[in-house]
């Protein structure tokens, strides 16, 4: 087994530098057309200060690679500060504003993400983890006070978006946001909130309780449909973020639930929400493992400027509740997107936005509401809807440049592009097809999925005009399936 994990790395990262297989990069806009090709080839630049120091081997690594960024700036454009160097969306969204003239700053606690390596990042900071709230708050207005020129601020995850919402009085003054206010970010990332105000603008829920006692415990177990998902309220600050625990039997579900609530939130946030620490229940839909339907896009402050792409899921991993790993194109259900609006309004939100629905034989039902960055953003970048974009545009205040990229947008025809992690992907079928998980006829049709969209396959991390993200994605990979083996053997080779 490890050798065959091993070689499967190994062909990946082959057939990613050599260039094989390679999906189309996504189309430049904007401010890149403004850019001469010498600008954008660079030339070396120094490291600023603030960035740790580390060993003098490692220090020489970072700055070769800090001298490889494309020098591809605007002059009088705000640089961004992009957190979470290992999500995707943070990898998408650095491209995304290299490519157009923007200088970007990545922060993370570790040195290995991703997208810190990416050559269109020009400088990486190490910054205390989000988990500790407080030291990461101190050090954000820290970094902001010392900076010579505000940077554009935006969340790459439901911490961030909280703790820039919570906090927005102060970080306002050293950073541009574009922050709709707690009430929204905190309304749509608090699953009991988003329930009843999902409810009031007309959009379709799953089943929901939040139970407060073990009577009321009781009720749900005679109530509900099973087997059914016990879920953390809200992922902000959550200590296993675990997204669920499946439930079969009714006389299992007391037990099961007190053993999910040992899971616990950071005191800021319990502070904030008491409420919080109580789970809450949920009717499964084994839909969900195949059909979970998604808007994700852009809106504005007015609500005039609302552009969106729609999206299946087709594969994810674990099954019953996992990241996504194959998407496909879909055409954009104009009820579900008048829901949203309405959904925005009531709340007041504005910003990027990433929507997910279970698609039942009867009907679409609401699950998530992602208000930030979230992990296949560059599908559509890809896909004409530059959302880093809009979002920068929108927070220093540069309407024309906010509506010419709307318009742009709207204006764009698809080819049916798909997204596919393809290294994820190989994984999944080479080791479940080893182990037995995956049937081989299932193996094979993904394979032949695979080869049919081949000219229109976007891909989270292999491109081919920046290499070194795919190859510190295949170190981690290897380095956490060695550090937590059976973890790894559940999700990626058991499906579990």
């Amino acid at each position: 087994m490890k050798r065959h994990f091993v070689s499967l790395l190994t062909a990946t990262l082959a057939a990613a530098t050599s260039g094989a297989s390679m999906p189309p990069r996504g189309t430049s806009s904007g401010l890149a057309s403004q850019v001469p090709s010498a600008v954008r080839a660079g030339t070396p630049r120094s490291r600023r200060g603030g960035e740790s120091m580390a060993p003098e081997s490692q220090q020489e690594i970072e700055d070769a690679m800090v001298e490889q960024a494309p020098q591809a700036r605007v002059e009088g454009r705000p640089s961004v500060l992009l957190f979470s160097a290992s999500f995707y969306g943070t990898l998408a969204a650095a491209r995304c504003f290299g490519r157009n003239g923007i200088d970007v700053t990545v922060a993370d606690p570790a040195k290995l993400g991703p997208a810190s390596w990416s050559r269109y990042v020009g400088r990486r900071v190490q910054c205390p983890p989000e988990s500790r709230a407080e030291d990461f708050v101190a050090w954000l207005l820290d970094f902001g006070r010392r900076e010579p020129m505000r940077h554009v601020l935006y969340p790459t995850s439901d911490e961030l978006a909280w703790l820039v919402s919570v906090h927005r009085e102060a970080l306002s003054q050293y950073f541009h946001l574009y922050d709709p206010g707690v009430d929204a970010v905190y309304g749509l990332l608090n699953k009991r909130k988003l329930f009843e105000v999902g409810q009031e603008v007309g959009l379709r829920l799953p089943r929901t309780w939040f139970p407060e006692s073990e009577a009321a415990l009781d009720a749900v177990s005679r109530e509900a449909r099973f087997p059914v998902l016990i879920k953390p309220t809200t992922q902000i600050l959550y200590s296993t973020h675990r997204k669920g625990h499946p439930v079969s039997e009714p006389s299992q579900l007391a037990e099961e639930y007190r053993a999910f609530s040992r899971d616990g939130y950071a005191d800021m946030l319990v502070k904030f929400d008491p409420a919080v620490a109580r789970p809450m229940v949920q009717e499964f839909h084994p839909e969900a493992a195949q059909g979970i339907y998604s808007l994700s896009g852009f809106v504005d402050e007015t609500g005039e400027l609302f552009e969106v792409r729609g999206a299946m899921k087709v594969l994810q991993r674990p099954r019953r509740l996992g990241v996504g790993v194959c998407f496909e194109s879909a055409p954009v259900r104009e009820e579900l997107a008048d829901g949203l609006k309405r959904l925005c309004k009531r709340l007041g939100y504005h910003g990027v936005f990433e929507v997910e629905f279970i698609q039942t034989k009867d009907d679409f039902l609401l699950i998530d509401f992602n208000p930030r960055y979230y992990g296949q953003m560059g599908f559509d970048i890809a896909r004409g809807l530059p959302l880093p974009l809009l979002a920068y545009h929108a927070a220093v205040g540069d309407r024309d440049s906010l509506l010419r990229e709307v318009k742009a947008a709207r204006e764009w025809q698809g080819r049916g592009e798909v997204f596919c992690n393809r290294i994820a992907l190989e994984m999944l079928l080479n080791l479940q097809r080893l182990s037995g998980a995956l049937p081989g006829e299932e193996a094979r049709q993904w394979r032949q999925w695979l080869e049919s969209h081949r000219g229109v396959s976007v891909d989270p991390l292999i491109d081919s005009d920046d290499l070194v993200p795919t190859a510190v994605e295949l170190a981690q990979i290897l380095y956490v399936s060695a550090r937590h083996p059976r973890a790894f053997l559940r999700s990626m080779v058991l499906n579990r």
